[in-house]
């Protein structure tokens, strides 16, 4: 059976990039630095509420939708959580 395409998720917006530090996401409103936010993050079907801080927020250029990259560092992953975030990206990284 193929594995699925992309094992972690964000509700509500869509990943760019993950780590078990933090993730890059796309979304359709900026986001001022330094805010902390909550996230549910899904991997490989198990949900964790995490809260970030925002890193940094840079609109998008070009395309025809209003877009922005925002950089978050993840403040209180439960550590079991990150280990098995880890653990995911490591195994889908081959």
């Amino acid at each position: 059976m193929e594995p699925p395409a992309n094992p972690v998720s964000v509700v509500g917006a869509r990943i760019v990039d993950v780590s078990p530090f933090g993730m890059r996401i796309e979304s359709r409103v900026a986001i001022s630095p330094d805010s902390v936010i909550a996230f549910r993050i899904v991997v490989e079907g198990r949900t964790t509420d995490v809260g970030c801080r925002v890193a940094n927020c840079r609109p998008v250029v070009g395309g025809e939708q209003r877009l922005f990259t925002v950089g978050v560092e993840f403040l209180d992953l439960p550590d079991d959580a990150a280990d098995h975030l880890r653990e995911v990206l490591q195994r889908h990284a081959r």
